[in-house]
């Protein structure tokens, strides 16, 4: 930053000119409107927006640098005029701004020296805009200097009007692109651990149920064998052994083996 760019008003306010400030440019996100049209309340082109007005202890814009047309000038030179950053506001989609006073009175405005900025200056420029208490302090220089740092306490001055939101940048998009894709991936990430879990869980559930049929199957299976066993009279028999079943009168039915003599005989 040079030094020597930089003055002081009469109450120490540090001021100095955007374009005569080396590490000091337009905040990334808004518009750089130097060189922008500036047009009256009736309609009219009355300059062009020549430089900024950076107040540096407070790292706030207070003043636009207007230098007028050369027929509101009515001045072979060039004449510049101040106007306080936030009673101007940016045309939409056009590098236009306008500024709340007619073309007649642009030409009223006190003319900017540039390097120097006293109050009684800024008191004028400020009877012009009807700024707070401008008129009664412009006719009492005690009460001017009273104000002190608190000048620039009213909306008048305040940039953030001016500038409004700020822009997203293409590093913002960019950023907020990643954390589209990131959120979408946690999203998917998520629903596939869900999913995951789901299937584990029908998984298990079949599992399960299969499990308990085959274990009633089984069960079913050995109740079966055990009665089967609990109603019947197993008999060895050889094989040169003859069984003959014989159907008795009485209903009752009778089993006979019948073994080669000698082997002896045993009936059932």
């Amino acid at each position: 930053m040079a030094k020597d760019r930089i003055y002081e008003t009469d109450e120490g306010i540090r001021i100095a000119q955007l374009s005569a400030l080396d590490d000091f440019e337009v905040a990334e996100g808004y518009p750089d409107i130097r060189g922008w049209t500036v047009a009256s309340t009736d309609g009219q082109e009355v300059g062009k927006v020549h430089d900024l007005l950076i107040d540096v202890d407070h790292m706030r814009t207070r003043y636009l640098d207007v230098r007028l047309t050369k027929e509101l000038a009515a001045s072979p030179s060039d004449r510049d005029v101040l106007v306080p950053i936030g009673t101007a506001q940016v045309v939409e989609d056009k590098k236009v701004v306008r500024v709340p006073l007619t073309a007649e009175r642009f030409g009223l405005l006190p003319m900017y020296e540039h390097g120097r900025l006293t109050r009684t200056h800024e008191l004028e420029v400020r009877r012009h805009f009807s700024l707070g208490e401008a008129a009664a302090a412009a006719g009492a220089g005690a009460a001017a200097t009273a104000a002190g740092r608190d000048f620039y306490d009213d909306e008048g001055y305040d940039d953030r009007r001016f500038f409004g939101k700020r822009r997203p940048t293409r590093a913002d998009e960019q950023v907020a692109a990643r954390r589209v894709d990131a959120e979408r991936a946690e999203a998917a990430r998520v629903d596939a651990e869900r999913n995951d879990a789901v299937r584990d869980e029908v998984r298990r559930d079949v599992i399960e149920r299969d499990a308990v049929e085959r274990d009633a199957v089984q069960r079913d299976a050995v109740e079966r064998d055990v009665r089967a066993r609990e109603s019947e009279i197993r008999v060895p028999v050889e094989r040169e052994d003859a069984v003959v079943l014989k159907r008795g009168e009485d209903g009752r039915d009778e089993i006979i083996i019948r073994r080669p003599i000698g082997e002896g005989r045993s009936n059932r």
